[in-house]
């Protein structure tokens, strides 16, 4: 089989002969460096200020993520503090006198 390739790359080939699976693989790969063409303008298009935008955002949502964590720790650090306490004021009322502080003796 003989083949001669144009200069430009996923060009279709000339040849004398062509195989039906090699034919559908020159197909496939034409389309393919079309459609990649179509797409990289508008790629490259793209302002660069929607870049930084989403960049900011990034960052905006990963200081919020940080700063939620940090409020939740503390928050149950917190309320770990208030339940040890009250289980020390619950302890220390049942084994008093049984006496308040401000009944009549």
């Amino acid at each position: 089989m003989l083949m001669l390739r144009a200069s430009t790359p996923f060009a279709y080939a000339k040849v004398d002969k062509l195989d039906a699976e090699e034919a559908r693989h020159l197909r496939a790969q034409y389309l393919i460096h079309k459609v990649l063409e179509e797409k990289s303008p508008a790629v490259r298009s793209r302002p660069p200020a929607l870049a930084r935008v989403k960049a900011r955002i990034g960052v905006r949502l990963k200081k919020l993520r940080l700063t939620v964590r940090s409020v939740r720790v503390r928050a149950c650090r917190t309320l770990r503090w208030h339940l040890r306490n009250l289980r020390r004021l619950v302890a220390i009322g049942g084994q008093g006198s049984g006496e308040t502080a401000g009944s009549p003796s």
